[in-house]
């Protein structure tokens, strides 16, 4: 039986405003204020803010004209592949406010970026247990389950995401990935109890071609 090979996941990287937003019922005021400046909600000076310029996914090109708020300056950090910097501006920003948990998603993302998986962990599993309402730290914290093999936790994670969120794509196609990968170790297990089936090694070749997409090979 191979062991489990290492998946291709899709992390998410940012909280979305309005699942957000309901997270910040237990993070007070300053909170409030500084996600919504941030995020485009109609607070103040965020009237004067393009909400479309806000909508940056990272691999974009165009540099959005943005009011300089620590969660718009984080953002302009991640744009610009900028890890380091990032997450000075993070610590700080949670220095005032730890309980922000966008700032907090954010530092478990630059984690993973900084090749620091564990301190990722930490910070997603600590989300998920503060929040668990916002469906994407339970999402990337299934993911780094998986990196470590651990495709029962993976599981659990991507169910708690989508119970927090039903219609998260994301969450969706990983637990397909995943599922994927079980079904192919069951086969595995079934073959080494009873070698001389030939069902299991068939459906094992059917899937190959699936498996190779999730195993992030060419």
């Amino acid at each position: 039986m191979t062991n489990p090979a290492p998946l291709t996941f899709a992390r998410s990287w940012a909280l979305p405003q309005t699942r957000q937003a309901f997270a910040l019922t237990q993070c007070g005021w300053a909170a409030a204020l500084s996600l919504g400046l941030a995020f485009g909600v109609t607070i103040g000076a965020a009237n004067a803010q393009n909400i479309s310029d806000l909508d940056w996914q990272p691999g974009q090109t165009y540099t959005p004209t943005i009011i300089s708020t620590p969660h718009n300056d984080v953002r302009k950090m991640l744009r610009q592949a900028k890890y380091s910097q990032a997450l000075l501006l993070v610590n700080k920003a949670l220095a005032n406010n730890p309980r922000d948990p966008q700032m907090r998603f954010w530092q478990g993302f630059i984690f993973e970026q900084l090749g620091q998986p564990d301190m990722a962990f930490q910070t997603y599993l600590a989300l998920t247990q503060e929040y668990p309402e916002l469906a994407e730290p339970h999402n990337n914290l299934g993911v780094l389950y998986a990196a470590k093999g651990d495709y029962p936790s993976a599981k659990a994670s991507l169910e708690a995401a989508l119970r927090a969120n039903p219609n998260y794509a994301t969450a969706h196609e990983n637990m397909g990935d995943l599922l994927v990968n079980m079904a192919r170790l069951a086969y595995e297990r079934s073959l080494v109890i009873t070698p001389k089936q030939s069902g299991p090694t068939q459906k094992i070749e059917r899937l190959k071609p699936v498996l190779e997409i999730t195993q992030g090979k060419p």
